[in-house]
């Protein structure tokens, strides 16, 4: 395993889809922090250090799917697995080298994204408004989630030797789970009571009138609320958009479920590597 790491470090200094997310994520610090600080000039908007710090969080998810699948599918299209397994490796060293390398290189990216955050930041928007434990519960909860997409990535890009298939079925999943996370915290940002029905009433030549307070139909019932805050805080696209938005509600949650979809990911990817014909 250590060799294993050892030379897939090495690749990765080299790697060039490793130096674009690089790239990518430092021009998205810039952009961001740009585009927050005309808001805050031009608009007077309120921006805080907090928010601009972990937006990177929306955008980590897309960068590991595609990473993943590119980085594992050159070492199928170029047959470095095959002559690792002629030069005795073992396929469970193979399958947890790789999960372990694509792991650090999406805590890198998301890490570069805060360097250059911190740097342009700072001076633009002062400091942290959260206590610094919040902060580090969020710097934990985030690497623990780089690790469950990378599980989830490695896993498809490990199963299957097209690395052009595995980039757009991860894609699109990730789209998806995006989706899929957005509608739920539209759905669980639904207020109790709307206003409602305007009451007017006529007393001589005064009229008055009155909005009314209504319940809100789309405003989930409590069992509705646990369900739809469970699949939210199990989605690793639910994690990224409550740390992005600084709405974590049950931190040490998020770190638990991460965890659970880490190992039980990587046991099954290694499972099924085992028995997989590579040809």
């Amino acid at each position: 395993m250590r060799k294993l790491l050892h030379a897939n470090f090495l690749r990765l200094k080299k790697d060039k889809y490793f130096w674009t997310g690089i790239v990518v994520m430092a021009l998205y610090a810039i952009a961001d922090c740009a585009g927050q600080y005309n808001n805050m000039t031009r608009y007077e908007m309120t921006v805080s250090y907090d928010g601009v710090f972990f937006a990177s969080h929306m955008v980590i998810g897309m960068l590991i799917a595609s990473f993943c699948s590119l980085y594992i599918g050159t070492e199928y299209s170029d047959g470095t697995i095959r002559n690792k397994l002629i030069a005795g490796c073992d396929r469970k060293s193979i399958y947890l080298s790789n999960f372990i390398t694509c792991t650090a290189a999406g805590v890198m990216m998301n890490t570069v994204y805060m360097l250059v955050a911190g740097i342009l930041g700072i001076p633009l928007f002062g400091f942290f408004e959260s206590s610094m434990g919040a902060v580090l519960m969020n710097l934990l909860n985030s690497v623990l989630m780089t690790a469950a997409f990378t599980a989830v990535f490695t896993m498809l890009s490990m199963l299957n030797q097209n690395k052009a298939l595995v980039a757009v079925i991860s894609m699109i999943g990730v789209f998806a789970a995006i989706i899929l996370a957005l509608y739920i915290a539209m759905k669980l940002g639904e207020k109790e009571f709307v206003d409602g029905a305007v009451m007017s009433k006529t007393v001589g030549d005064t009229t008055t009138q009155t909005i009314q307070k209504i319940p809100n139909p789309m405003y989930l019932k409590p069992a509705q609320r646990a369900a739809h805050q469970f699949v939210l805080d199990l989605l690793p696209t639910g994690q990224s958009l409550q740390i992005a938005s600084l709405s974590v509600r049950n931190p040490w949650t998020l770190g638990a479920y991460s965890l659970i979809i880490t190992g039980v990911v990587n046991i099954v990817g290694v499972f099924c590597f085992k028995r997989k014909d590579l040809k």
